[in-house]
């Protein structure tokens, strides 16, 4: 499963270790931390601790293309701001930005990084990489968005792209404000996550661990950042898990069910959990979008939050609201108030006929006075949930509302004592990296392995060009022809095949056919070794001995062995009496019974 938390806590993180332990399950968790504690980052550069950082690395470029990276940029943008356009010339510059940067980064076989996109986001960096692409000949394709964007910014010159001296202060005034909008994101994610985010390919892919099950925590502080910093940390986590299941749905309709539908590649029994705690922090619309679609896709999303009117906050009410609705099973905790979380709550759970007494009655005695219910019940429409049973729940007691029933709860209640332990600490998991292997090294160390593969390219034109190679005017002398290939066992059962076509019964009995096929297939297989059956190579018209006397005429058995392609290689043995008609024994006549040679 996957828990984000946005009001993280070292506790809940430690929580989760030594219950994953307990399970055997430790070795498959992962943890991006962006906590700090509060520490100042010059006193740790001032004292120069070389300590390891408390997080897995991360970097969320590595893997992802244009689309994904341009939209996880896009998402670091203040939400509900003034100035929408410059927010949206600033995505047009940055997808441009995006393209050509991968596509250099894939041409030059380089990880793609935070760093590495800040470096280019200058107009001189741009720039740069647009002469690279013409240096290096990029495909138009590749150029084109650097070209235009750069074509777009008022008072550039494009005849003096390769001078950034000659520049006038227009162009780059007007890319500031532009690249301004990524500024404050990007300096506090390469300085104060800096040690979070990997100049590499880092050491969590999340799509690896969506699909291989792995434990991945998310701790988002919300004390020491800003709300701002809180809500742009979460949208990137988000983005990048949308969009790693936007590949799971695949796009290819032409082709099998295994060739085009993704999903079924990754479905298992249970689905995958997703826990967003605290989803009000960082609540972005994409959230709501995973909830309409995820069913599909084997994946559970989880979300939980103090209050409803904190999600709006983020958002609209009518994007809130398509939320609400999309949540299937509601768990409805401890509240203080009847507002619009309670609303949300008891319209979900639905209302109910009940009985209500109107009135009471009194009698007087000799005693005095006593009441008793009037005669007369009301039945009334209320609602299943009431405010009060809400502010009276303890904590793990909740109403579980699951297709309009209202379920009492508890959660499972685990002692402190089993959620840690003294004697065994904490070991956060680390991975080494190391450069990919390429293909022909590993075809190298497993050499049965490369058998087994199809075959390169370049055996199958040498193989062709044997095949269909010139008789030379040497083998034209010798009655010689190029090499042919010849599978023994498919041999065999082109003869029976042949055998059986001599013969009519076969010929409208096609099961019986089969039958003897197969007979003769699993026969060939037990009684033949596998060298005995491997494709090897003989001579067409190899040129045959010459003849001691015209009278030497082979026998039927020696003319039937000539149809056979592998025992064309063998010379029918001259001394062989038996194969050979001697002149003294008289004829037989057409009537006579045929000898053991001529039953062939």
């Amino acid at each position: 499963f996957t828990f984000v938390d946005g009001k993280a806590q070292n506790d809940t993180t430690r929580t989760i270790w030594y219950l994953s332990r307990r399970f055997g399950r430790e070795d498959d968790i992962e943890v991006i931390n962006f906590m700090n504690g509060g520490k100042s980052r010059s006193e740790i550069i001032q004292s120069g601790e070389k300590s390891r950082p408390q997080s897995n690395t991360w970097n969320p470029f590595a893997f992802s293309t244009e689309a994904f990276t341009a939209e996880t940029m896009q998402s670091m943008l203040p939400q509900n701001v003034q100035g929408g356009e410059w927010q949206s010339r600033a995505i047009a510059m940055n997808k441009a930005l995006v393209f050509g940067t991968k596509f250099w980064c894939v041409r030059e076989r380089k990880t793609m990084s935070l760093q590495m996109l800040r470096e280019h986001m200058t107009l001189e960096g741009m720039a740069k990489l647009y002469c690279r692409g013409l240096d290096d000949q990029w495909p138009e394709e590749a150029i084109a968005p650097l070209r235009n964007y750069l074509q777009d910014v008022p008072g550039f010159d494009m005849s003096l792209v390769r001078t950034p001296s000659a520049w006038t202060e227009e162009p780059r005034k007007q890319h500031a404000y532009l690249s301004g909008q990524f500024s404050e994101t990007f300096t506090t994610f390469a300085e104060t996550f800096g040690d979070v985010f990997a100049a590499d390919a880092g050491d969590i892919d999340i799509r690896d661990s969506i699909h291989s099950d792995r434990i991945l925590i998310v701790m988002i502080p919300a004390l020491d950042t800003s709300a701002h910093t809180t809500s742009a940390l979460g949208r990137m986590f988000i983005t990048q898990q949308s969009m790693i299941l936007a590949r799971d749905l695949g796009y290819r309709l032409e082709g099998t069910d295994a060739q085009t539908l993704e999903v079924k590649k990754y479905k298992g029994r249970f689905p995958y959990i997703c826990i967003l705690d605290e989803v009000g922090a960082y609540y972005t619309d994409r959230i709501a979008v995973e909830a309409t679609q995820v069913r599909s896709l084997e994946f559970s999303l989880i979300m939980t939050a103090q209050d409803q009117e904190r999600i709006e906050g983020q958002t609209s009410a009518t994007n809130t609201a398509t939320l609400m609705q999309n949540a299937g099973t509601k768990f409805a905790g401890r509240i203080v108030s009847d507002d619009k979380t309670a609303r949300t709550v008891k319209n979900a759970a639905g209302e109910e006929a009940r009985a209500r007494m109107g009135s009471l009655q009194r009698h007087d005695g000799v005693m005095g006075e006593s009441w008793v219910d009037g005669n007369q019940i009301t039945i009334q429409m209320e609602s299943k949930i009431d405010v009060q049973d809400l502010i009276r729940l303890n904590a793990g007691e909740f109403f579980t509302v699951f297709q309009g029933d209202v379920v009492p709860s508890a959660s499972v209640y685990i002692p402190d004592s089993e959620k840690s332990c003294d004697s065994d600490p904490v070991v956060i998991n680390r991975y080494i990296a190391i450069e990919a292997p390429r293909l022909e090294r590993l075809r190298r160390l497993v050499p049965r392995t490369v058998q087994r593969r199809l075959p390169t390219p370049e055996h199958v034109s040498s193989i062709i060009g044997v095949l269909t190679e010139k008789t030379s005017r040497k083998r034209r002398k010798k009655h010689t022809e190029p090499y042919r290939i010849i599978d023994t066992f498919q041999d065999q059962l082109k003869r029976t095949q042949t055998s059986l076509d001599l013969l009519p019964q076969y010929d409208t009995d096609i099961e019986s056919r089969a039958n003897e096929l197969w007979k003769k297939a699993v026969h060939t297989i037990n009684n033949t070794t596998r060298e005995e059956r491997r494709v090897c190579y003989i001579t067409l018209n190899r040129p045959e001995e010459e003849h001691s006397g015209p009278e030497d005429i082979p026998s039927v058995k020696a003319i039937l062995n000539t149809l056979l392609p592998l025992e064309i290689l063998l010379p029918v043995a001259e001394n062989n009496k038996s194969q050979t008609i001697n002149n003294d024994h008289p004829q037989k006549s057409c009537g006579a019974q045929p000898t053991t040679d001529e039953k062939y």
